[in-house]
């Protein structure tokens, strides 16, 4: 719990700012003069609006949910596989990060959906895979200030919009953490496999909005 919030809560719950704007849900149903407009992948959370607003989807997005199903069950994302330590406990990142290099067809992205990657930073993570992978070029994660960066296997690191790297995905490696899983944008190559972490109380909502459509699970 300690690290947990040292770590990961205060961090990004408690920053400062010289100023704030702060505003709710709430805010979005006031009485206006044009109609609330919105988008999410889901609707999954449509029980949870101000009771003051309703949800009115657009015929053309009534099988959304149908179709994100029917993706999500495509053979190539017929893959589980349950993993532990040596006596039942929860596996290390390091352990993981090995029992991923070993699988075949190759690996590239990783999606923690599940939160199951605690005892390293993204940074520490990515260039310990990239230890790893000696074939590999870089590896792509989001640095503490929610930054797309690039880190190469010298340990150099530059933000991924400047680095010649931000067209050549093909020859990366790429993590995403929990926070980040939904919200980044990446136009992956075609055909690059993934592996998605679950975990505890992982939710519909959060499982298909974290995830690329094609990936492994």
């Amino acid at each position: 719990m300690d690290f947990y919030l040292s770590q990961v809560v205060f961090p990004r719950a408690a920053r400062e700012f010289p100023s704030k704007l702060p505003t709710s849900a709430w805010d979005l149903v006031e009485k206006k003069e044009n109609v609330t407009t919105g988008f999410s992948g889901t609707n999954d959370n449509r029980y949870l609006l101000p009771t003051s607003i309703t949800q009115e989807d657009p015929d053309f997005v009534l099988g959304t949910n149908a179709l994100v199903l029917r993706n999500l069950l495509l053979p190539e994302n017929n893959h589980y596989e349950c993993t532990e330590g040596e006596n039942g406990e929860r596996e290390s990142a390091t352990a993981f990060l090995r029992r991923l290099v070993s699988k075949t067809p190759e690996i590239r992205v990783l999606l923690d959906v599940g939160a199951q990657m605690l005892e390293l930073r993204n940074q520490e993570l990515a260039q310990h895979w990239l230890s790893l992978r000696p074939g590999v070029s870089a590896a792509i994660f989001l640095n503490d200030s929610d930054h797309l960066t690039v880190v190469t296997p010298d340990g150099t690191t530059e933000p991924f919009i400047s680095s010649p790297f931000n067209r050549q995905l093909e020859k990366c490696v790429v993590y995403l953490d929990e926070a980040h899983t939904r919200g980044t944008d990446l136009k992956l190559p075609q055909g690059m496999r993934a592996a998605v972490m679950l975990g505890p109380k992982v939710t519909k909502d959060r499982l298909v909005q974290g995830i690329p459509i094609n990936s492994l699970m």
